[in-house]
């Protein structure tokens, strides 16, 4: 019997760097320009950011508000999503997943949240026109305060001889926070069809039992082949990786590594990330060329917060590392996810 290799927890211990600054001044020092809601109450939470990076227009998801602004954070369109009819911690309406779909057949702003965690899309030209309910199975965000992370990608013919080609269908990736018995769903992908719908591919869930059920997404990053999943569980953040191509149809790929960043005590707690390039001082440090890609991830604690610089090429190792030892035998098996097995799995994109 094969072992699991999704949720392999080894440690990623990689060198990593504190940025520290050189230079120090209130933060009013640095500000460019702010926005303030013209809204009776100012006070109403922003749960997400999305961004044009056609004319750098920038979309916040809200409760019970939709804003676009423009690269000045000047105000340039309100919708107003209203109460839910019943309000409670569990049942408001929170914009919580944004997301800018920019292609030439495509130039939409999808928005997913409101009472019962539906979604919609409307123009990014303007958020106010050609707005359109999308239906779905299954929630696509979680209740509460729990965050939810998503991202779209570009699919693969998945009725395709191996050959990936690509058919022009975006998919909706998802990560729902978990803490409640009614979410099943760990990871889940869902195809966009017109605008108008959100279909769940069958057979592509990895279900969690519900007492293991306590994971926080706090980030998703696609790059390259892969999409890479930040997520806390207890006190220790993992970086899950999973393929982003759509013929990975029952998750494979997915496997785990724990992501670490400490100096002079553990921070453990991912707060954002980002992967780029190393500026040339950076790179000279790092004994790494000016082009080689880097992860750089804030974490915290309850004194402290770091930002620790990872090498990609030392991450993706990691994740080889993990694979190769659960199919040797010698790596952990996997407890949290259920009927996962130990597979090797190419992404073809």
């Amino acid at each position: 019997m094969t072992q699991s290799w999704k949720g392999e927890f080894i440690t990623l211990i990689l060198v990593s760097y504190l940025i520290v600054s050189i230079h120090s001044a209130p933060l009013s020092a640095y500000l460019v320009s702010s926005f303030t809601p013209p809204d009776p109450d100012p006070n109403l939470p922003f749960n997400h950011i999305a961004f044009n990076n056609i004319t750098g227009d920038i979309y916040i998801g809200a409760r019970e508000r939709l804003y676009q602004l423009d690269s000045d954070l000047n105000l340039k369109e309100t919708v107003d999503t209203g109460e839910c009819s019943h309000p409670n911690k569990d049942h408001v309406n929170d914009n919580k997943l944004l997301i800018s779909l920019v292609t030439p057949q495509n130039y939409r702003l999808i928005a997913c949240g409101g009472c019962d965690g539906d979604c919609q899309t409307s123009s990014l030209d303007n958020i106010t026109l050609d707005q359109k309910s999308v239906s779905t199975t299954n929630k696509v965000v979680s209740t509460g305060d729990r965050p939810t992370v998503g991202a779209i990608v570009l699919g693969a013919d998945n009725e395709n001889t191996g050959e990936g080609k690509i058919d022009g269908d975006y998919f909706l990736f998802n990560g729902i926070s978990g803490g409640a018995p009614r979410d099943t769903y760990f990871i889940s992908k869902r195809r966009l069809i017109d605008h108008v719908s959100l279909q769940e591919v069958p057979g592509i869930a990895v279900v969690l039992p519900s007492e293991k059920n306590n994971l926080v997404f706090q980030h998703l990053i696609s790059y390259k082949d892969y999409l890479y999943y930040f997520i806390s569980r207890g006190e220790i953040t993992y970086l899950g990786r999973l393929c982003r191509n759509t013929l990975d149809d029952n998750f494979e790929s997915y496997t785990e590594i724990e992501l670490q960043c400490t100096r002079g005590g553990s921070q453990n707690i991912i707060q954002s990330a980002y992967i780029g390039p190393a500026g040339s001082q950076l790179a000279e440090s790092m004994n790494v060329n000016t082009t080689d890609d880097l992860l750089y991830a804030v974490f915290s604690s309850t004194s402290s917060s770091s930002l620790c610089v990872y090498k990609m090429i030392d991450v993706q190792q990691s994740f080889d590392d993990a694979i190769l030892k659960c199919i040797n035998g010698t790596g952990n098996k996997n407890s949290f996810l259920v009927g996962s097995m130990c597979n090797t799995h190419e992404c073809i994109e």
